[in-house]
């Protein structure tokens, strides 16, 4: 047999030797040192995009427990990342975007029945507003939550939504400059930056005043950033920013990668699989090129 052709069967054989052996996952612990942040939004009897029922919710936590995974508290998440503090192997931190008032009515009971605590990022203005169809937390729930342990963090004051250029397309009103249509012309570069750094400091203001934080995290709408975005956040002083990003998180990060749990095709067993393959060589490169494509998309253009 001609020797390429030999070296060429080696080559994918050796290949999937390593694909194959990076799947496999060594006694109960699935990785160490690392942590995995887990997104979701809302709950609701009925399933949609990002919104899971309390069934599904519930299954996801006990195939968490099951499977040996251990929950734990932004606190301890921070301690972490900077200071290298010890935490249990499969370390989860769950989070929630949006601050949505199904969190209190279906995920907080839930999970101080599994004995386990969660972060919620808020959208700071929307705060009490009950008039959409997806009303929001009031703070007095938000207060009662606190108390119990669970964390309320930035989502922004009054920027989760989308605006325009002058083009007419929509931006994110974090990474863009935007129009201003009363006066028919674009945002400067000061006024741009600006406006951003008075949100974020108006939403840490207010966080602080109401539920007395000492830690300042943003999590990002729709996970979009670019450097002017988090040059910007560390003025307001704000030094944890979670992102879209793809992967697990490892001591010294600041840019919080992510793993999106809430969605209506994922059951308790796919979650555990989604959980495993993160440490994989496959799902590191399934992570890599996605991050690509992510930094593609939303930071350059």
């Amino acid at each position: 047999m001609n020797k390429k052709i030999l070296f060429f069967i080696g080559f994918i054989v050796v290949i999937g030797i390593v694909l194959v052996l990076g799947q496999v996952q060594w006694g109960a612990n699935h990785y160490q040192n690392k942590v995995a942040v887990l997104t979701y939004h809302h709950i609701d009897p009925v399933e949609s995009e990002y919104t899971i029922s309390p069934e599904r919710f519930r299954e996801h936590l006990m195939a968490l427990t099951a499977n040996h995974y251990k929950v734990i508290s932004t606190s301890e998440f921070v301690a972490f990342l900077k200071d290298n503090k010890p935490i249990p192997p499969n370390a989860v931190v769950i989070t929630f975007d949006d601050g949505y008032e199904s969190y209190y009515k279906y995920a907080y009971p839930e999970l101080k029945k599994q004995g386990m605590t969660s972060t919620n990022f808020l959208i700071v203005n929307s705060v009490g507003d009950r008039t959409p169809e997806t009303p929001f937390m009031t703070w007095d729930e938000i207060k009662k939550m606190n108390d119990d342990g669970f964390d309320f963090f930035s989502h922004t004051f009054d920027s989760h939504g989308f605006n325009t250029d002058e083009k007419g397309k929509q931006v994110s009103p974090l990474t863009h400059r935007i129009f201003l249509e009363s006066e028919n012309r674009m945002e400067t570069e000061d006024e741009y930056k600006n406006r951003v750094v008075k949100d974020l400091s108006q939403a840490e203001k207010i966080l602080h005043d109401q539920l007395g934080n000492t830690l300042s995290i943003l999590c990002l709408p729709h996970g979009r950033y670019n450097q002017s975005l988090i040059d910007l956040s560390r003025q307001a002083g704000i030094h944890y920013i979670y992102t879209g990003d793809y992967g697990l998180n490892s001591t010294g990060d600041t840019l919080i990668k992510r793993v999106t749990a809430g969605v209506p095709t994922l059951t308790g067993e796919g979650l555990v699989d989604k959980m495993k393959k993160e440490t994989t060589l496959l799902g590191k490169m399934e992570n890599f090129i996605k991050n690509i494509i992510l930094q593609v998309r939303y930071r350059y253009f």
